[in-house]
């Protein structure tokens, strides 16, 4: 089936669905698949990258069913996102569901599987599309990065199939982002704090925008 930005819970929540700038992420596909080719990523990597982030909107829209009276809960079968999570993230739904509404804890050298309820299971499920899609995107910052370094003489690529710089001898190159009102960078930047900046950096060019244009009416 053919799935909207409208189709999932985690893009879906805000009801905004069109960039401020007009323009269609279907527009600019090719473009993102050219960027990443520069980048070093090959088509299978380019695919698992694609397949994980899809993986992460159809877990958005998964349901858990409460059973025994709620005392345990079970991942809905005849939900029809469940088959294409399956597919893509390469698990079985027995396992699936081990995951998500049950848990193991040791005492003594022993071990016990105990069932959660629907609200904690849900919370699981939430933590797990986090994680997941915060290790993607962990993942692309660090090949990103490999990929602009420049490599010293007699060195080895760490981009795993990307290009290797061919004069480079010392040094490495970064992406720096000029802020005046200031950017805010911590020890771990995750994916949150990348939009929170993307907004600030948004409003401030929008701020500039009107300033200049004020100043030249």
């Amino acid at each position: 089936a053919d799935y909207t930005a409208e189709d999932f819970k985690i893009t879906s929540c805000s009801g905004t669905y069109d960039r401020r700038d007009g323009v269609q992420d279907t527009d600019t596909y090719e473009d993102l698949v050219d960027a990443l080719e520069v980048m070093g990523f090959t088509k299978e990597q380019q695919d698992d990258v694609f397949s994980i982030a899809s993986a992460v909107l159809h877990l958005s829209n998964l349901g858990i069913n409460p059973i025994k009276g709620g005392e345990e809960c079970e991942i809905d079968a005849e939900n029809e996102h469940l088959e294409p999570i399956l597919k893509l993230l390469g698990v079985t739904k027995e396992n699936l569901n081990q995951a998500l509404c049950y848990f193991k804890i040791e005492a003594r050298g022993q071990s016990y599987t105990r069932a959660v309820q629907k609200d904690k299971a849900e919370k699981g499920l939430e933590a797990l599309m986090k994680a997941t899609y915060s290790a993607i995107f962990d993942y692309i910052v660090k090949r990103v990065n490999a990929s602009i370094t420049v490599k010293k003489k007699g060195s080895k690529s760490e981009t795993g199939g990307g290009r290797r710089s061919k004069g480079g001898n010392s040094g490495s190159a970064f992406i720096g982002v000029l802020d005046i009102f200031g950017f805010e960078s911590f020890k771990v930047n995750s994916f949150e704090q990348l939009c929170i900046n993307y907004c600030n950096e948004a409003l401030q060019q929008q701020f500039n925008l009107f300033v200049l244009k004020n100043e030249q009416d």
